[in-house]
């Protein structure tokens, strides 16, 4: 009887050793395939994740992140994740050389300027504790504040802030927008929260000049390199969120920074899509693939905001639409033709049907509730007018042209553009129309002189980083400030208007300013450089889950007091 039963053990536990091996074997093959590098330099997560409507919430797990600067592996509990959606993607992160609002919008989460506009539209202190100017204008005493770091752990001082501005005026260094800060001699150190910026002339705008420029930190940009700081800000600047990577095409990624001095963010990731479609970051919202969708379709506005848990916002603007033209190439170096085409676009029946009443049009070249805006008389659609003008131009029978448009930039772009393709062909100007993703489009217009564009006309917009009539004009209408590499488009010159630009610049009273102003925008409104379109408004779909928004003129949102449900 005892032979049986030592049979039937050994049986048991040879059955007992199978199913340990057979275990041993499943965990090793699984520490191995976990330990494998990622090939992407996407996210990489082997996690349970539960998704709601409008945030995504992973498990407690362990997660590699890869960035472009080093791979960690780091323990996360429950994320707070914000995901957004934007129609274009960046053709670069370089804070001091950003030509595109949205993503100047993301690289302000990041680098923060010495004084900036707050959702008021009232400039105030920001990393500066307080500005002043010299009686004679020529002196600008900056004092910032105590006890803010960079993101890298360093402190923010007068250093940083001289490194900064040295580095946007090294003539080595692409800056399209350096014409703002062209009066700067010299950033003098007077003690290590305080400094001086010494100008050449009396600028009168240079206090709001100084918010569109963002502080970096020396450290962080030696260890980055001049020829990374386009594509990676890693821990380089003292805002809210760290840069985490940058996926062309698809995404990018912000995370929270634990120690920022206005307090740590209730947010802890954000995520930016690369959506071009208005339609397809509509879709994604209502399926809760989105938590923000930028610049949804118009005409879905009015119902998307009776939607339960979605809420518009259509917030005021100063981004100004125009249709520029290279006034360089024929036939557009010929006034007549230029005016023509104004009257040959019917602008209020775009802002109407186009655009669902979510823009106005203009009696100006810049928004009026700018510095110095001078009230004129509307180019009212009149296309009998138009074909007079054409005629006496000399192009009876209209003309053939190339005109670039984005796609997923502003509201309904493509949509508006086809629409003026439209009216132009009513009074014998074909259009060319063709529609290049946002870096490429961005290519053609910084990178190309007069004589080299692909385009005839280009649909564009403006809303300058501060709102004087200097930050709408100067660079995109003064002769110095052809492209490559800056933004006066139209290629537009006018002796007489550089003259009253340059002295705008330089005159202290207001009401003087004003009057120079209004002299130079006369001139510049017959001139026609471009087809004055209208003002967008700046429209944001958004969870009710999500609360904290602002919003602010230039177009920008914040996310720095947003937290979720």
């Amino acid at each position: 009887m005892s032979r049986p039963k030592a049979k039937g053990l050994s049986r048991t536990i040879i059955t007992l050793v199978a199913i340990v091996v057979i275990a041993l074997a499943g965990i090793i093959a699984y520490i191995q395939f976990s330990s494998q590098p990622s090939t992407t330099t996407s996210t990489q997560t082997s996690t349970t994740t539960t998704t709601t409507k409008t945030t995504t919430m992973s498990t407690p797990s362990t997660t590699t992140t890869i960035t472009s600067q080093t791979i960690t592996t780091t323990t996360t509990g429950l994320k707070k994740v914000i995901r957004i959606g934007i129609g274009i993607d960046a053709d670069n992160l370089d804070p001091h050389a950003q030509t595109t609002t949205p993503i100047q919008n993301i690289v302000n989460f990041i680098c923060e300027p010495l004084v900036w506009y707050n959702e008021n539209g009232v400039l105030a202190p920001y990393l500066a504790e307080s500005v002043t100017t010299s009686e004679d204008g020529l002196h600008v005493t900056v004092v910032l504040r105590k006890g803010i770091k960079f993101q890298d752990g360093t402190e923010l001082n007068s250093q940083a802030v001289k490194f900064t501005f040295n580095r946007i005026l090294n003539p080595d260094v692409k800056v399209p927008n350096r014409a703002q800060l062209e009066a700067l001699n010299s950033t003098e150190i007077v003690d290590n929260y305080t400094l001086k910026f010494n100008l050449k002339k009396r600028f009168a705008p240079f206090i709001s000049a100084l918010s569109g420029w963002g502080i970096i930190s020396p450290a962080t940009y030696q260890k980055i390199g001049e020829e990374n700081i386009a594509r990676n800000l890693y821990n380089i600047g003292t805002g809210p969120y760290k840069f985490k990577e940058w996926v062309k095409g698809e995404k990018i990624v912000l995370t929270k920074f634990d120690e920022y001095w206005k307090g740590t963010p209730k947010i802890d990731e954000v995520i930016f899509k690369i959506v071009p479609e208005a339609q397809t970051r509509e879709a994604m919202l209502l399926a809760g693939d989105l938590d923000i969708a930028i610049a949804p379709p118009p005409p879905d506005v009015v119902k998307m905001n009776s939607t339960t848990g979605i809420i518009v916002f259509a917030a005021d603007s100063t981004r100004y639409i125009y249709a520029g033209f290279n006034t360089q190439k024929e036939p557009f170096n010929n006034v007549k033709v230029r005016q023509a085409l104004n009257y040959a676009v019917d602008k209020e029946a775009i802002t109407k049907n186009v655009l669902f009443n979510l823009g106005s049009t203009v009696k100006g070249p810049f928004h009026q509730s700018m510095f110095g805006f001078s009230e004129q008389k509307p180019y009212e659609y009149n296309p009998d007018k138009a074909k007079q003008l054409l005629s006496e131009a000399g192009y009876p029978n209209g003309f053939k042209v190339k005109m670039m448009s984005p796609t997923g930039r502003y509201l309904f772009d493509k949509q508006v553009a086809e629409a003026i393709q439209s009216y132009l062909a009513k009074v014998g100007v074909i259009v060319e129309l063709f529609t290049p993703d946002w870096p490429t489009f961005v290519s053609e217009l910084m990178s190309k002189n007069a004589t080299s564009t692909s385009w005839d006309i280009v649909l564009i917009g403006w809303a300058g980083n501060y709102p004087d009539a200097d930050g709408a004009l100067y660079a995109t209408l003064h002769s110095s400030q052809w492209p490559p590499g800056k933004f006066n488009w139209a290629f537009y010159k006018n002796t007489e208007v550089d003259r009253l630009l340059d002295q705008g610049r330089i005159e202290p009273i207001p009401e003087q300013r004003s009057k120079i102003y209004a002299e130079a925008i006369k001139i510049i409104w017959e001139d026609c450089p471009d087809i004055w379109l209208y003002v967008q408004r700046y429209v944001v779909a958004s969870s009710t889950k999500v609360h904290g928004l602002r919003f602010y003129p230039n177009e920008m949102f914040d996310i720095r007091y947003s937290y979720l449900d």
